[in-house]
């Protein structure tokens, strides 16, 4: 092994699936190896014995899979620090047993750890706790790793492909109702499901969904083949379930990552949760005007009131599902691999004009400024004054923990839910790589006091290539829709 290949950071999944707790784990991190694929070089998936469908699922999708041998969990941790991790490795993990002392066994050899918890039933080593769950609040986790962050809801939720982008066809009737109870459905109940909605006098077509796991197809297929208003699917792509949810404009969905699927492409929704860990979403998607329970599917679809009742969900579907969730996921990833900034900030003062008229006028700044003009120190006065009393500015300024040194500046303006930055750095603390650590803080620290801000944009001119490296390291992503030519790029961060 070379020092160059050690140092590159890797990303690890780990996940557990089969038929009795279903594929969810190992579907959800392999839409999140999609998504951060551009960011990790090598991504590998760790599986304890995985069947060869699941194993070519995985291998076609570019991944390499570790068969790991059965073993007790508190062995297993011991096992992969010895044998399969590295010390730059950034590590996922998404199931029910990965517990605290299995965490912090991983923690204490990796880079990051991340984890994906539906449960918050037990305390937490990762950096950052991923919960595709909305409403949830720190107070509801115990995590003992300093400095993790929270990402809850489905601005932060991994959704595969077909499913990323924000829904655009016109929505189908809700007289097409689809159900999918999670492709392993562990208790069984799709054809009860299918069976009472194909009583219902409204309801003219139900396709049921099921996935390679599920046990007893050949039974469901013998009941289906006597159902002439049903359709019975199994395994379907991501392209297809995707397409096949366009058609319908109902669905009964267990209260797991289909159900996101199904709000992705908007329309009726009903929750039957059916394991204990879908408690979050379920209550989450309710709660929100997202989705409604499968107790109330047999009024509202034979009701007059189903086209309305199905728009005023899919409005606010089409809000929450924006589509931006890739985009926030690898800022929030490339963001964890930066270290713990070596200063705090503070709001800026008067007494500061002179440290911050000195800063402006830096021959670098001037240089690389839109407007290269020095400033006066009248012009300063003036402008510090207005920005100070503006309520719609935010100005911090960066001073070294150890020595209390003025480090740079970060300021933000504010217009409705959108700020636009700019910073600086003091010549003394340039080229130590301070100036993602500071935009990174700049913009959480922005997130506390302006929780309504939702992108956050720095333009730079394109010959300052520090700076652009800057925004790139601190997980800032080019605007795809801000103007673009040769002198100057924006860049972005996406709030949820």
């Amino acid at each position: 092994m070379t020092g160059n290949v050690s140092s590159t950071p890797r990303l690890i999944l780990r996940a557990d699936g089969n038929a009795r707790i279903g594929l969810g784990h190992v579907m959800r991190l392999l839409a999140l190896a999609e998504i951060l694929r551009p960011d990790f070089p090598e991504i590998r998936f760790l599986l304890r014995e995985p069947d060869p469908a699941l194993q070519e699922l995985l291998e076609s999708a570019g991944l390499a899979v570790v068969s790991l041998p059965l073993q007790p969990l508190v062995e297993e941790a011991t096992y992969l620090v010895r044998q399969e991790l590295r010390p730059t490795d950034v590590v996922v993990l998404d199931g029910y047993e990965f517990r605290y002392d299995y965490q912090n066994t991983l923690r204490g050899a990796i880079n990051r750890l991340v984890c994906l918890d539906d449960l918050h039933a037990y305390p937490s080593a990762a950096d950052i706790v991923l919960n595709p769950a909305g409403g949830l609040t720190r107070q509801q986790y115990e995590l003992r790793q300093p400095g993790a962050r929270l990402l809850s809801g489905p601005a932060y939720a991994p959704l595969r492909a077909p499913f990323r982008a924000p829904a655009t066809e016109e929505a189908a009737a809700p007289q097409t109702v689809l159900v999918c109870l999670g492709g392993a459905d562990p208790t069984h109940q799709t054809q009860r499901v299918a069976a009472a909605l194909l009583l219902l006098p409204t309801v003219q077509q139900v396709h049921a969904v099921v996935g390679s796991a599920y046990q007893g197809w050949e039974s469901l297929l013998g009941w289906a083949q006597e159902q002439p208003r049903l359709t019975l699917h199994r395994s379907l792509s991501g392209a297809d379930l995707a397409n096949l949810m366009q058609q319908c404009g109902a669905a009964v969905c267990s209260a797991s990552t289909v159900s996101y699927e199904y709000a992705s492409r908007g329309g009726l929704l009903f929750l039957l949760p059916t394991a204990d860990n879908q408690y979050d979403i379920d209550h989450y998607l309710r709660e929100a005007g997202l989705a409604l329970p499968y107790t109330a599917a047999a009024n509202v679809l034979t009701s007059p009131e189903a086209h309305r009742v199905a728009a005023r969900l899919r409005t606010a579907q089409q809000r929450v599902f924006d589509g931006l969730a890739p985009t926030r996921l690898r800022q929030e990833f490339k963001a964890l691999l930066l270290p713990p900034p070596p200063f705090y900030l503070r709001p800026v003062t008067t007494a500061d004009a002179a440290l911050l008229l000195a800063w402006a006028n830096d021959p670098l700044v001037r240089q690389f400024s839109f407007n290269p003009t020095p400033i006066t120190p009248a012009q300063h006065a003036q402008w510090l004054a207005a920005k100070l009393q503006d309520r719609h500015s935010l100005l911090l300024l960066a001073q070294e923990a150890a020595t209390d040194q003025p480090v740079g500046l970060i300021r933000f303006a504010i217009e409705g839910d959108e700020a636009t930055l700019s910073y600086q750095l003091d010549a003394g603390f340039r080229g130590r790589g301070l100036a993602p650590l500071l935009l990174l803080a700049g913009v959480r620290r922005l997130a506390e006091h302006f929780p309504a801000v939702r992108r956050v944009l720095g333009h730079v001119q394109a010959a300052n290539v520090a700076s652009v490296k800057a925004f790139e390291r601190a997980g800032f992503m080019l605007a795809q829709d801000a103007p673009a030519h040769m002198a100057s790029l924006t860049f972005e961060w996406l709030h949820s």
